[in-house]
Order: C-alpha cells, then structure tokens, then sequence
C-alpha cells in the first residue's frame, strides 16, 4: 500500500512539473509581444551573419554567458532586464533573430520605460531588413527617454540612411530632439549630411555654419572646407 502511495505521489509531481513546463511554453508561445513586428515588413530569415559566426571560440563564449545569464534570471541578484539584455546580445552576436527579439522584448516588457531594449531591438530589426520596425522601436526609445542625446543621433542617423527622403519622418525626429537640446553639433551635422544629400546645399552650408560656431577651434578648418566645398556646388 505504501509502494502504490509512493508511486502516486511520483506521477502526481511529474504531471504538475509537466504542466508547469507546459504553462511556460504556451504562455511563451501566445503571449503578445510587447514590440510587436510592424506589419509593413516582412523578415524573410530570422538568422543572419552575426559578429561572431565562424569563430568557434567566439560562438562558445556567447553559448556559455548565454547558460550563465540564463542562469541568473528570477534570482534577484540582477536586474532581470539587463540579464535579458545581455542574452539578446549573446544571440545577435550569434546571428540568431529570433532568440535575440525574443529576448529584447522580454526586457521591454520588463522596463518598458528603459530606452536601450528599443535601440538593440532596432538595429536587430536593421540587420533583418524589417525597417519600419526599427523606425518604430528608434521613436520608442526617444519617447521613453529623450533625454538621452544618444538615441536622438542614432534615431537620426538611421532615418538619414534608411529614409532619407522620407522629409516627414526626418524633420519629425529633428523637432524631437531639437526641443530636448536644441542647436546640437552632432544633431546639426547629421542634418546638414542629409540636406546635402538632398542637394539642398544652400540649407546644408546654413546647418555647417552653425555647427561651425558650437565646434571646438580644432574642428573648424574641416568644416570651413566642407563649407566651401557646398558653395563650390550652388
């Protein structure tokens, strides 16, 4: 009788160790992102090459901080934002999409108020070629925390490259980040690279001229040849 007892309790353990594994994978599988793809793009794979594939070294050092981080995770040494983080930029160095989305959004469901989770996820989604996606997790990121001018030149920097003319989408994130600090040398030059590109030189040489005043005396000789090299073109 004790051996039937004994072996009951055995089954009644597994089965709920198994439905726990169970909750976890379908919560996992059904839970709504907390960034969610934009339905403009479509990623047609998830894997690309990333910083550290063919080097076996590498990829078992991402692997084993990966297991550790893991490891970490709901013991309340760390912040489980950051833990997931790092993982996410284990699996991107790997070139592994999916497990680094996965992990990114993990963190913005965390702290959806942190702005780096956004950044990473947007040059994941850069690397993917679901561009729209990293329009929206820049802008995300700026929302949360436009006080960080880092976000703003990166924002600004993809918007230039990606859309560049897209004129909307470019004054919107200049606004943005002109009301947070207005005449900014590195916000100005992103801007003047891009009117340049535009061929709106006489805007360029207005945007220069000022990054020229804000600048240290030791830039100023490449932006007066910048300079002339815009007037040389009207």
């Amino acid at each position: 009788m004790q051996i039937v007892k004994k072996y009951w309790v055995i089954v009644a353990v597994v089965l709920i160790a198994g439905a726990a594994a169970y909750g976890v994978w379908h919560y996992q599988k059904t839970r709504v992102a907390a960034f969610p793809i934009n339905s403009a793009d479509a990623i047609s794979s998830w894997s690309f090459k990333g910083a550290y594939t063919g080097n076996d070294a590498l990829v078992a050092q991402a692997n084993a901080d990966i297991a550790k981080l893991t490891g970490l995770l709901g013991k309340g040494q760390y912040d489980d934002y950051d833990l997931y983080l790092g993982i996410g930029n284990d699996n991107n160095l790997l070139g592994n999409g999916t497990g680094a989305y996965e992990n990114y959004d993990q963190s913005i469901h965390i702290h959806p108020d942190k702005g780096l989770a956004y950044v990473n996820l947007a040059h994941l989604m850069d690397e993917l070629g679901a561009y729209h996606t990293a329009v929206d997790a820049y802008a995300k990121a700026v929302a949360v925390e436009p006080s960080v001018l880092e976000y703003h030149i990166e924002r600004l920097a993809y918007l230039t490259r990606q859309f560049p003319k897209d004129n909307a989408l470019i004054l919107a994130a200049l606004t943005d980040a002109s009301k947070q600090f207005g005449d900014t040398p590195s916000i100005l030059a992103i801007e003047a690279q891009w009117l340049t590109g535009q061929g709106r030189y006489a805007d360029a040489i207005k945007a220069w001229e000022t990054v020229k005043m804000l600048s240290p005396k030791d830039r100023q000789a490449s932006i007066d040849a910048e300079i002339a090299r815009l007037k040389a073109k009207q």
